[in-house]
């Protein structure tokens, strides 16, 4: 284990003495006394969810379920930098529905973090994914998270000094020359999308037009179908926060709105559902934009959760040929690449 205390393991991660250390809601005076892996899976990170039981002074024993997410294998996990530093620094500050984290620990200079977190499943969670578009109920749910999370940072409020927020909007377009992005694009991920969306060039340009726009408070970044999970009360909560960042607003809603919903029912919802958002921006304290100025930046910021999905390569195809025909959809709708001046 290193000096940092970040296990390196998985054996370490499950030591009952260090659990009982590293979890800050065990008592000092209760001891853990049994450890269940419950399953196991692994995107860049690794996620291990485990059951303990804990026993108390008198003997008293309880349950609790967590869910490690970690680089166990030595693979750099800068991954996990910044989602660390949000649970750690960030999440006990909002009001917001996003997995209870037990446990950070950060080593920037090995690009190694761990969070011990919720096991969402065992409380009876329900992820969501692209495969079953999301009921306008669910969406306007989650659309009033984002909202709280918004209005939480509104003109960076206590957040404008954390370098590690700092926009990764250009920085991600200048790690994909075109070099490297136009054989994506032609890769069959989009086989029915207008050859403008196609052009790296362009999908570029879009890029870094998208990044002039104005930081307007912290955004989650990645706002797709598969980041949101019902609680055992059918209620929207947010997790995977791996990108989030000072930016615009309206990179949340569009890339949301863009992703979780079929090409129709976003065609004939998302006025409305922009409505909602901006009534849960104002409810929670901001001076929202107006309607005008709304739409217009709405609908001018689809590119970055395009781009997005354009480099995707390690989530499942299936999910990739969702996504990018939906977003795709909503750049041609608004004409977004050409008001950006991209085309």
């Amino acid at each position: 284990m290193p000096d940092n205390g970040i296990p390196a393991t998985l054996d370490a991660v499950l030591d009952r003495e260090w659990l009982g250390g590293a979890l800050d809601d065990i008592n000092e005076d209760e001891s853990v006394v049994g450890v269940e892996v419950v399953d196991s899976s692994k995107t860049l990170a690794q996620k291990v969810r485990f059951r303990l039981e804990i026993e108390g002074p008198g003997g008293q024993r309880r349950t609790g379920s967590y869910c490690v997410k970690a680089h166990l294998d030595g693979s750099p996990g800068v991954d996990l930098l910044s989602e660390a530093l949000f649970y750690r620094d960030l999440a006990p500050l909002f009001d917001l529905r996003t997995p209870r984290a037990y446990y950070t620990a950060i080593d920037a200079d090995a690009q190694q973090a761990m969070i011990i977190m919720d096991d969402v499943v065992d409380l009876g969670g329900r992820f969501l994914s692209a495969h079953t578009p999301y009921s306008l109920e669910t969406t306007r749910d989650s659309l009033a998270q984002l909202a709280r999370l918004h209005a939480s940072t509104w003109g960076n409020t206590g957040t404008a000094d954390l370098q590690w927020l700092s926009s990764r909007v250009l920085q991600m377009g200048e790690s994909f020359p075109r070099e490297v992005l136009q054989p994506l694009l032609n890769d069959g991920r989009g086989p029915e999308v207008p050859a403008e969306l196609r052009d790296a060039d362009n999908v570029l340009e879009a890029l870094r037009r998208t990044a002039d726009h104005a930081i307007t408070c912290v955004i989650h970044g990645d706002t797709h179908s598969g980041n949101v999970y019902l609680d055992r009360d059918g209620r929207a909560c947010w997790l995977d926060w791996q990108v989030t960042q000072h930016g615009n607003w309206a990179t949340d809603v569009s890339y949301h709105l863009a992703t979780v919903l079929d090409v129709e029912t976003r065609r004939a919802n998302e006025a409305d559902l922009l409505r909602g958002y901006l009534q849960e921006l104002e409810s929670n304290g901001v001076a929202a934009p107006a309607w005008e100025e709304a739409w217009d930046q709405y609908t001018l910021s689809f590119s970055w959760g395009y781009f997005l999905w354009v480099i995707t390569q390690i989530s499942s195809r299936a999910v990739v040929l969702i996504h990018i025909p939906r977003i795709a959809a909503a750049l041609t709708d608004h004409h977004t690449f050409r008001r950006l001046g991209a085309t």
